[in-house]
């Protein structure tokens, strides 16, 4: 039974569950936009009963996660022996074989699950897919490349839903969200290669170009005006989101030690698309949504605690694990 946990609980740390939690959350918001545009009236993401498209969006999200951290983890297992120990490859925790086809599993799982939204969903989500294989096998050794690569396959799988979704400002955020926060983490955590000035120059050049681009697109699409005239309060929510974003990143780029760092980044990075999510629906009025995406920031605020507890108990001797 214990052997069982234990396998369960690699599972989990392999495809990253608070990770995987935070980018469902991307793709639930993803399907309410869809839901609430009378544009998309005759597509999948509307017509479907709304638990069923939410579980297919979160399995979408989940396996692509899943597919992008078991593809590094199952490259990285020299690295990880001398960096990440605590991972359940070079842990011991879970052999080759069956990381790979975890990996393999999850990402079958999230393009099935796109299918559901329509040949169009999964051709998209079969270009995020061959965007994770560049970055895992290519990008993140060229980071001022990498990086921003890495910030647009998250706000790509925005689009899964919809393809055609002409309201393209909640990607812009998730695409700098993502961006800024990898750059961050490259930064504070002494990454290698490191990322000096040249490199932050080309990795801000790339990122203003995805912005505008995505940006031209909402324009060329017809986007609905937001916010709506007379009601300019509303952006005052996502604006918000990012002020606090930026504080626990300056927050936890000023932590003593690099651990303290690395978990505030990361409680940062699971939390912020949740929240976010939950900023947009409060601009659109929608106050179920909001705290629905509320509750599951603070879930995943508490997952990331939870979680890296129990990564350290499998990782104790184990003298202190009986």
């Amino acid at each position: 039974m214990r052997s069982l946990v234990i396998r369960a609980l690699a599972i989990l740390q392999l495809v990253r569950l608070p990770l995987a939690l935070a980018v469902g959350s991307d793709l639930w918001l993803a399907t309410l936009l869809a839901r609430w545009d009378p544009a998309a009236a005759g597509r999948s993401a509307s017509t479907m009963p709304l638990a069923l498209v939410l579980a297919l969006a979160g399995l979408v999200g989940g396996g692509m996660l899943g597919f992008a951290a078991g593809m590094n983890d199952l490259l990285d297992q020299r690295r990880d022996q001398a960096t990440n120990p605590g991972r359940p490859l070079p842990a011991g925790r879970m052999r080759t074989p069956h990381a790979a086809m975890v990996t393999f599993g999850s990402l079958v799982t999230a393009l099935l699950a796109s299918l559901a939204f329509g040949d169009d969903a999964l051709r998209v989500a079969l270009l995020a897919a061959a965007g994770i294989v560049v970055w895992n096998t290519m990008g993140r050794h060229v980071p001022a490349i990498g990086i921003p690569m890495m910030g647009l396959a998250h706000a790509g799988v925005m689009f899964i839903p919809w393809p055609g979704q002409p309201f393209t400002l909640p990607a812009c955020l998730i695409l700098l969200k993502a961006t800024v926060a990898g750059a961050v983490a490259h930064q504070r955590l002494g990454k290698r290669p490191v990322l000096d000035t040249q490199g932050l120059t080309t990795l801000g050049l790339i990122l203003a170009a995805c912005v505008a681009g995505l940006v031209w697109l909402g324009i060329r699409r017809d986007a609905p005006e937001w916010p709506p005239s007379g009601q300019l309060w509303l952006a005052i929510f996502p604006a918000l989101s990012i002020v606090w974003f930026l504080w626990l990143l300056r927050a936890a780029s000023r932590e003593p030690t690099r651990e303290d760092s690395a978990l505030l980044l990361h409680r940062a990075v699971v939390a912020a698309p949740p929240a976010m999510a939950a900023a947009w629906s409060l601009s659109m009025q929608r106050p179920v949504s909001a705290l629905a995406f509320a509750g599951t920031a603070v879930a995943c605020w508490v997952l990331t605690s939870l979680a890296r507890e129990v990564h350290a108990m499998l990782a104790a001797p184990p003298a202190w694990r009986g």
